[in-house]
């Protein structure tokens, strides 16, 4: 990671601070309204926990809590996060990562660490919860309804993780473990075997009763595995061909693969604390996160990558597919389109057609750093904080393809498009023989260009890095509270104060490289074959009203249901490849020089915020209540800083050759917007054990920083070409929002609650489709723009109890459970005549656990189900899929061998569940269909 010079100098007074031998305070200062502190030792009891929070909590807030760094019962945050009452998760490489809270997407949510606003190694503001480790979160807080004081730009809600505070320890811990994991896939596919590990270690303790520290690290190495089947965009432009001439135009998709990821990802993450407490007045806390990922993963793909379906002059209406896809003998499978005029290709082979083998690996990095100081002055009258943070993040990625040459003989390929399903390549013959390929072919030239004499020459194969990028994040900021007490009619206290960020994000992007193979790089039998499982298999019953036509294609390639099983061609050793016959998987250049300036950008934002809060207590009607009211204003000024194209004059370069040559000139626009956010939040307790809870404020959300920079990224790494654009004069989404929920409460654990929420939704940011030309290529483009708004309304339901009352042992077993709807009318802007739900809206969110605590035992079965939702993709944002709805079941079991040594045995996705998703808001146009296997883990925590 780089550090800047506003970086330095914050860095310079932290460590200033540091430096003395008093350091770092406590965010919080008992008074006599503090929550009693419980010991937590098992699920249930940190649930119980949660609960007591939740119950005095001011604003409509979920909670996650343990008591002590290192026993949150979880792999990462997320895994929590999505326990809890209207909260999803859309799952990375099979990790819940990216969430949505009340059916709302990623866009629309916060996330700050200890009340500080972080950065985010997505182009967009997208957090991923699954780099937070859960052994080093003390508790996290999830805000549906605002609080004047708490950062604004999350109308769903604002994520706020808290660390540990050392001096509110009265013992030394110290927590140490280690787990063993295994993911099932390890034996489906080669050159894995599943295993991976954990570990982690912490250490809370107060040096005297006026300092304490906090230590953490925590390691994972977690196997990355994948299978399954991708379908290229489907090609729906007006210059689609009508296959079976019957005047209407055929939708097809541009490819379809069997694919697999085969890689580990290791995390690495620390955590220290400092807390110094010099005098009863003033304390001072300092906190420092880091957290590393690295990623490498074998991405082979194969399949069909020529189906596209295209017309024009040339081929006459017919289009250019036709000769292909009725050259097996076999008529393509045609059915009915979404519209009157159009048609979709479902299954169709084709005979020598177009074949995709690609056999690149990711490589990414990412890091995050986040560290702060805090001090706390409580005086006779005016308590007042100051809070100094920084927070980076960065990621190094690019994605190194390469492409074999393949000189096999004859083959078919093909595929069948199944609805409510994936979609399912064929190949037949020699594409599926190892030997058909190498790093070096035969191909038929023109030498010279224009000569008319052809040569057959050796052609080596290709590496090309694909998104080489170096994406950066920082954001500086500053936070000043004042609060004091108030006995003046209803208000009880006063709050204000102040917050300052300045945020740079920079997207530093090459043009692809390439790296040509080696003729004596002296390797042999490096390549093989596999296949990825019988669920894939092409169904041959598509064509059973053509029986004839297919009984003679088995005849002539001895088809056998075993090769009906998508096949897929890798190397042995891709880094014995790489390294032998290319040089290496790096940039030839060794440096970062040839640019790609139009996918290369810088964004800065600054936001000015203040507030002032009132809270205030009384009785209406002999009815109690609490609460606050208070209003916030945040402005945000914006510049986006990068380059644009356009075509210039046409030039004579050589006589008779006219080109329109492509002028790139940078460019810089700047912006800016503010908003006054009003809130109030009230709680009437109407008896010892209910109360009811009222909310209502104005919120609002920044736009994606990816879709506020200015110029064109382009990609062609997959069929159609895509680019998007950035739209730098965004404003933010406004939203009016309104809660009232009910809430029971009944021993130590057990509440029921209902709770109802609108937010009315004044301006949108959605996606818009159109088409451009750049280099002779053309691109599908999506851009970003303000547009409407609507009404997003639902409710959630919760019932959580202690089953204390049975007879034992069955005294332990306890229920989580949890449901939430969500309504709504907000509409992507894309397509056109059959537009997405809203990014990320899930209808129905449910979440079910059965939990047993006693004797030792810690055990729990959880059962995760979300609707289907719009997704999309925080890199590129033109590709947005219908995600079909999922449910995911995930097991524990721990046992105290002695009150400081746990063993557990856990397992996740138990179901095997597949992630399946489709173009076009059409479920009869499959995109992705993939698995990430069951994963097992079996460790021990030890604390003392």
């Amino acid at each position: 990671m780089k550090f800047n010079l506003k970086k330095t100098a914050l860095t310079l007074a932290i460590s200033q601070l540091l430096y003395q031998p008093a350091v770092f305070a406590a965010e919080n200062v008992e008074t006599e309204d503090e929550i009693e502190v419980i010991s937590v030792k098992g699920f249930g009891s940190s649930l119980g926990k949660a609960l007591r929070e939740k119950r005095f909590s001011p604003s409509v807030v979920e909670i996650i809590s343990s008591d002590d760094l290192g026993t949150l019962p979880d792999v990462s945050i997320t895994d929590s996060l999505v326990r809890l009452p209207g909260i999803a998760a859309s799952r990375d490489r099979g990790n819940a990562s990216r969430i949505s809270i009340r059916g709302m997407g990623p866009r629309l949510n916060v996330a700050t660490m200890n009340n500080r606003e972080i950065v985010s190694a997505e182009p967009s503001r997208d957090v991923r919860f699954e780099q937070f480790p859960a052994e080093l979160i003390d508790s996290v807080e999830v805000y549906k309804s605002p609080l004047a004081s708490k950062a604004e730009g999350g109308i769903s809600g604002l994520v706020n993780m808290n660390f540990v505070s050392p001096l509110s320890k009265d013992k030394r811990l110290i927590n140490f473990g280690a787990s063993y994991m295994y993911n099932e896939l390890g034996n489906d596919l080669p050159g894995t075997d599943g295993k991976g590990y954990k570990a982690n270690f912490s250490i809370v303790d107060q040096v005297s009763e006026t300092f304490g520290y906090a230590f953490g690290l925590t390691y994972q190495d977690q196997p990355s595995l994948e299978k399954g089947i991708e379908s290229w965009d489907y090609n729906n432009a007006a210059n689609r061909g009508d296959l079976n001439e019957n005047g209407k135009v055929e939708d097809a998709p541009w490819g379809v693969v069997a694919k697999s990821k085969r890689g580990n990802n290791e995390r690495t993450a620390g955590l220290l604390i400092l807390e110094y407490k010099p005098s009863d007045s003033l304390t001072i806390k300092g906190d420092l996160f880091y957290s590393q990922f690295d990623i490498q993963e074998r991405d082979d793909q194969m399949g069909a990558g020529d189906l596209g379906n295209w017309a024009d002059d040339g081929s006459g209406p017919r289009g250019w597919g036709y000769d292909a896809y009725h050259s097996s003998g076999l008529v393509p499978v045609i059915v009915d389109g979404q519209d009157a005029n159009s048609e979709r290709l479902q299954a169709g082979i084709q005979r020598g057609g177009g074949t995709y083998v690609s056999v690149p690996t990711w490589f990414q990095t990412n890091e995050m750093l986040s560290a702060g100081v805090n001090l706390e002055y409580i005086g006779d009258v005016w308590t007042t904080r100051l809070d100094i943070g920084l927070s980076e993040a960065s990621i190094n990625s690019v994605w190194a393809n390469i492409t074999p040459n393949f000189s096999g003989g004859d083959y078919l390929v093909g595929f069948n498009a199944v609805e409510n399903g994936g979609a399912q390549p064929l190949g037949i013959g020699s594409v599926n023989d190892a030997n058909s390929y190498g790093l070096a072919g035969l191909e038929w030239q023109e030498i010279p260009a224009g000569s008319g004499t052809w040569v057959e020459v050796q052609v080596p194969a290709t590496m090309t890095g694909v998104g080489d990028r170096e994406l950066t994040d920082e954001m500086a900021n500053i936070n000043l509270d004042f609060e004091r007490d108030l006995d003046f009619s209803i208000f009880s206290k006063l709050s204000f104060g102040a917050r300052v960020t300045d945020r740079t994000k920079v997207n530093d992007e090459l043009n692809d490289w390439t790296r040509t193979a080696n003729l004596d790089h002296g390797l042999t039998d490096f390549g093989e074959i596999y296949t990825i499982g019988n669920e894939y298999a092409f169904d041959k019953s598509v064509f059973a009203d053509q029986a004839a036509q297919w009984d003679d294609l088995v005849a002539e390639f001895n088809i056998t249901d075993a090769d009906l099983v998508p096949h897929i061609y890798t190397f042995k050793d891709w880094d014995m490849v790489a390294e032998k016959a290319f040089g290496g998987a790096k940039n030839p250049a060794g440096n970062r020089d040839d640019k790609n300036l139009l996918a290369s950008w810088e964004l800065t934002e600054k936001n000015t915020a203040a507030y002032v809060q009132l809270d205030i207590t009384g009785d209406l009607a002999g009815i109690p209540f609490t609460g606050n009211l208070g209003v916030r204003y945040a402005k945000t000024e914006v510049t986006s800083t990068g380059h644009t194209s356009e075509l210039g004059d046409w030039t004579e370069v050589s006589p008779g050759n006219w080109q329109q040559p492509t002028i790139i000139t940078p460019t810089q626009v700047s912006h800016e917007y503010d908003e006054v956010l009003p809130s109030l939040n009230m709680v009437f307790n109407i008896t010892n054990d209910s109360q009811i809870r009222l909310g209502a404020a104005r919120t609002m959300s920044r736009p994606p920083l990816l879709e506020m920079r200015t110029g064109f990224s382009f990609d062609k790494s997959s069929f159609p070409y895509t680019a998007s654009g950035g739209n730098p004069t965004l404003d933010p989404y406004i939203a009016d929002q309104f809660d009232l929920g009910y809430e029971y409460y009944w021993g130590e654990s057990s509440a029921a609650s209902i709770n109802y929420f609108y937010k009315d939704l004044k301006s949108h940011i959605g996606l818009e489709d159109s088409v451009i030309s750049y280099n002779n290529d053309e691109y599908d483009i999506t851009r970003t723009l303000n547009g409407d708004g609507g009404v997003i309304q639902g409710f959630e339901i919760l019932y959580q109890q202690s089953l204390d009352m049975l007879p034992a042992p069955f005294d332990g077993l306890g229920i989580y459970a949890n449901y939430s709807y969500t309504d709504s009318d907000v509409m992507e802007f894309k397509p056109e005549n059959n537009p997405y739900n809203l990014g990320g809206l899930s209808k129905d969110i449910a979440s079910f656990t059965l939990w047993y605590d006693k004797d030792g035992f810690d055990a729990r079965i959880s059962v995760n189900y979300r609707s289907e939702y719009t997704g999309v993709n925080s890199w590129i944002p033109s590709k947005v899929n219908l995600n079909s709805s999922e449910t995911t079941a995930d097991a524990s079991l721990g046992y105290f061998i002695t009150e400081q040594l746990k063993v557990t045995l856990q397992a996740q996705n138990l179901t095997n569940e597949s992630s399946v998703n489709y173009w076009d808001n059409d479920y009869a146009k499959p995109a992705y269909n993939v698995e990430w296997g069951r994963r097992y883990l079996i460790g021990f925590q030890y604390s003392m």
